[in-house]
């Protein structure tokens, strides 16, 4: 069966190049769109999840750190500091801002946090430049600030009559469409104008034992109105739903598309093939073959051609994508190995239902036809 499979899909080149063409395209589609796919997931959650603290504290109606929709009176923080399984508490200070750089036209977003630098909470996650905390008037930025809009150290973040001069650079900080800023809560309130200054946006909190997280949130919870506690982890998924949320629906569109152009293309070529060698399995039938092993000869044509294919298209994208990222730094992918497991089934499966394409044309082959004229 596999000679037969074999001497069929590499008799015409140009077909099977065309049928491999079609299966390696849609991989590496649905490979670049997965991997970026995983790339803003990763970024997104990053800063929230890899802060320290065991809960965010917010004011209810909040839902992300982008949006940042939270304001707490200065006093929550003092009466955290009485619960006795907290450890430490801290202020955060968060707004989505648009700034220019100093001397220039060039605008750019960034999400503003003050924070307080002697509770060791809140700030940069890893220096890669310059010096940290900052002080009155300064701020440090994420690298990717720096990357795409050549922010260096000295420069200047103007907004409005205030400005902030850049001591450092951060990473850890970037959500793919803006990136974070550090600054000192007297430095916010003051670049903001924050009115009234004794408000906050969130609270950061420490316990003694971080296992006690969740029975604690529940209990403030329940004992205080207006007030919502998030894990890291809960509060960093919340922060991605609110982000992705809604491209994960076009996500999905895309994806099946590619699944289908590689169908349409594998399963036409391999139908055009059946149909031009019609002769030779009628021939076959004649011998006896029965239309079950021919089916098996069709499928092992579209396994062998999707298997080509995935191979292709799987190199591309590992290839490809890294430079995708160098040339457009939003373009960001991370490539996981049960992401690769999961496209080979994707395209196994677009082989075997590739096959049932030519299924109705075999059945109809009457081998008395072959041995008329």
């Amino acid at each position: 069966m596999l000679l037969v499979a074999r001497k069929n899909l590499f008799s015409e080149r140009t077909r099977l190049a065309i049928s491999v063409g079609g299966v390696a395209f849609s991989v590496f589609l649905i490979g670049i769109l997965l991997s970026l796919y995983r790339g803003w997931n990763e970024k997104v959650g990053e800063y929230v999840e890899r802060v320290p603290a065991d809960l965010w504290v917010a004011s209810e109606g909040a839902t992300d750190f982008i949006q940042a929709g939270s304001s707490l009176p200065d006093g929550v923080g003092t009466l955290l500091n009485f619960v006795p399984e907290v450890d430490k508490v801290s202020a955060l200070d968060v707004r989505p801002v648009e700034v220019s750089k100093g001397g220039t036209s060039e605008t750019l977003d960034v999400q503003l946090v003050g924070y307080d630098p002697r509770a060791h909470l809140g700030g940069p996650l890893e220096m890669v430049e310059g010096k940290s905390p900052p002080g009155p008037g300064e701020v440090i930025v994420d690298k990717e600030t720096r990357d795409r809009h050549g922010v260096n150290i000295g420069d200047k973040l103007v907004r409005g009559a205030e400005s902030v001069t850049v001591v450092g650079i951060s990473a850890g900080g970037d959500f793919v469409f803006t990136q974070v800023a550090f600054v000192t809560l007297e430095t916010a309130a003051e670049f903001l104008r924050l009115d009234p200054p004794d408000r906050r946006t969130f609270f950061l909190v420490t316990l003694h034992d971080p296992s006690e997280k969740k029975a604690l949130a529940e209990r403030l919870e329940a004992g205080s109105s207006g007030v919502v506690l998030f894990t890291g982890q809960e509060f960093a998924n919340e922060t991605r739903d609110r982000i992705l949320g809604n491209i994960l629906p076009m996500v999905v569109v895309l994806l099946i598309l590619a699944f289908v152009v590689g169908l349409a293309v594998a399963g036409l070529t391999i139908y055009t093939a059946t149909v031009e060698k019609s002769r030779e399995y009628g021939i076959l039938k004649a011998e006896g073959f029965t239309n079950r092993f021919l089916y098996g000869v069709v499928l092992e044509q579209c396994i062998v051609t999707s298997i080509i294919g995935f191979v292709l298209g799987t190199l591309a994208t590992v290839i490809i994508a890294p430079f995708a990222q160098e040339m457009v730094p939003q373009f960001v992918v991370f490539v996981r190995w049960q992401d690769i497991l999961g496209i080979t089934g994707i395209t196994l499966l677009m082989g075997v239902i590739a096959a049932f394409i030519p299924v109705r044309r075999l059945a109809q082959i009457d081998p008395v036809t072959v041995f008329k004229g």
